[in-house]
């Protein structure tokens, strides 16, 4: 007897299944989470979570116009994209915002910043070579 599952898969051609990376959905949108309840909290509004979950991609733009090829992001945007996708600066500017040094509008787009990243990393989008593919990754 075969089940739903074996019969779209095998229906498919290639079967799809679940890494250790896609545990990293649960945090990333437990962050998004965590920044929306704070931007209602702080009274930020809408404008850190539109902001910081869209800007990050934002960077492929500066790929326009460049030779690439499918997966492929233009050469010329590899490095603010990988810049925009390093956690360690969303982390920086949120310690900055949780102590105070910046107002809480930059504490909810630390949030979602990160929750973007992570959330990035669980769907297999990331960092990227300095030919524009993705870097792999042995543990994928």
């Amino acid at each position: 007897m075969t089940t739903i599952a074996q019969t779209r898969s095998a229906g498919a051609g290639s079967a799809r299944r679940l890494r250790r990376r896609h545990l990293w959905l649960m945090p990333g949108l437990g962050l998004a989470l965590v920044a929306s309840t704070q931007a209602t909290h702080l009274g930020v509004g809408l404008a850190p979570l539109l902001l910081f979950g869209i800007v990050p991609h934002l960077t492929v733009l500066a790929g326009i116009g460049q030779p690439h090829r499918k997966g492929q992001l233009g050469p010329r945007a590899v490095p603010t994209f990988n810049l925009m996708h390093q956690p360690l600066l969303p982390t920086a500017v949120f310690g900055l915002a949780a102590t105070g040094f910046l107002p809480p509008f930059w504490l909810v787009g630390a949030l979602t910043w990160l929750g973007h990243i992570v959330v990035d990393h669980a769907l297999g989008d990331g960092m990227r070579g300095a030919e524009g593919f993705l870097r792999t990754r042995a543990t994928s």
